[in-house]
């Protein structure tokens, strides 16, 4: 963490901030407040600029989430209603009253056509946005609902709640897809890494619990290494992640293997409620109970990522080059050992043509003309003239 690095100055409120998101498109802040109110920033490490200030809900904001286009901008209420406002003008487009039976604790953008809620009860409904009605609502928990991530290639929304349970739901079926063990501690924070073959959870004891994705009846890994609770977790890459916990510390934390690998905020003790990750992967936000929304500079681990990638490639050329040049040399050797082969038979060639030393069979014919058969050894061993034995009289 380096605190003399450029970055957008901290939000100040005069109320506690309890959420904050980042638009996916472009360089805006939202902020919700206990007092209901929601506000939007422009941030800049120059300067922030306030875009839009409202106050969509009687009690406390507690939830808030950009739509796929960051055109729209979701909040959930405590006083049990959530509305969808136009960013760039601050109108409401959509509001549900009595969206539960209890007030609401979070709200998730799925995807154009749906937006998930959760409640204290632990009840969590998905919304039809285009004809602003309810399209499904599931009763697995007993506790309130602490967390929700979507996971778009199986099309699955992942819960945590307070009971210690995760829950899975197929956003097109009524009934839920399946429904963990319970772990003993109240989940707080869910995020899905590795490729979507690992859902980490964070709990109250300071432990990483982590799932393989479609065993989730149990978890098949723990991280411990917290002091104290995992409130948020934020996905970096598919094996990096940073925590917000309550001693105040965001801590990066790497998967397979497990470790700590360093801190990228402190908010001084004070425990953190959310983390977020800008669109463009340069900063993160934070806010706790200072009533401040921080900026911290993130943008080294894509660049430390980006240089890691940089050299694999330039060994894999390597390798290649190399693997390419030894390949030419055994092809040159290849052509001497065949050029030698031609001179050699190229000599050869000289003294027989051939079959038999003939180029044709018109050559063959006469050949046996000139020259008759030949007999073997064998047959004219009788007729060689014997060299003379040395006399013994001499």
């Amino acid at each position: 963490m380096d605190d003399t690095a450029a970055r957008p100055k901290s939000l100040k409120f005069k109320e506690p901030v309890i959420d904050v998101a980042f638009s996916p498109t472009t360089n805006l802040v939202a902020s919700s407040l206990i007092t209901g109110h929601v506000f939007v920033h422009k941030y800049d490490v120059g300067s922030n600029q306030r875009q839009v200030r409202g106050k969509p809900h009687k009690k406390s904001c507690r939830s808030l989430c950009f739509s796929g286009d960051g055109s729209l901008l979701y909040t959930a209420s405590k006083d049990r209603s959530w509305q969808a406002m136009d960013v760039e003008t601050g109108a409401e487009t959509t509001r549900i009253d009595a969206a539960h039976e209890k007030p609401l604790n979070l709200i998730k953008y799925v995807n154009e056509q749906i937006v998930a809620t959760g409640d204290e009860a632990g009840c969590v409904k998905l919304w039809d946005v285009r004809q602003k009605k309810q399209a499904f609502s599931y009763s697995e928990h007993v506790d309130y609902v602490s967390d929700m991530v979507f996971h778009a290639p199986k099309r699955h929304l992942l819960a945590t709640s307070g009971d210690g349970c995760l829950s899975v739901y197929d956003v097109r079926k009524a009934k839920p897809f399946q429904v963990s063990a319970n772990q003993d501690d109240e989940l707080l924070s869910v995020a899905v890494i590795r490729g979507g073959s690992k859902v980490v959870v964070g709990e109250t004891d300071g432990v990483m619990g982590i799932f393989s994705y479609g065993q989730f009846g149990d978890v098949t890994d723990r991280f411990p290494g917290h002091p104290q609770s995992i409130d948020s977790i934020c996905k970096l890459t598919e094996d990096l992640c940073v925590t917000g916990s309550s001693d105040g510390l965001l801590r990066i934390v790497q998967f397979f293997p497990h470790k700590l690998i360093g801190v990228a905020g402190d908010h001084q003790a004070l425990p953190v409620e959310k983390v977020v990750l800008s669109y463009d992967q340069q900063w993160l936000a934070s806010c706790s109970h200072d009533h401040t929304v921080h900026f911290w500079d993130i943008g080294y681990i894509y660049a430390d990522e980006d240089e890691d990638d940089e050299a694999s490639e330039a060994a894999e050329q390597k390798d290649t080059n190399e693997s390419k040049e030894d390949h030419e040399l055994d092809a040159q050797a290849v052509a001497i050992r065949i050029s030698r082969d031609v001179d050699s038979d190229d000599e050869e060639d000289e003294s027989e043509v051939d079959i038999d030393g003939c180029s044709d069979a018109g050559e063959l014919r006469t050949s046996e003309e000139t020259h008759p058969e030949e007999t073997h050894p064998e047959e004219t061993q009788t007729d060689v003239a014997q060299p003379d034995k040395p006399s013994l009289d001499a």
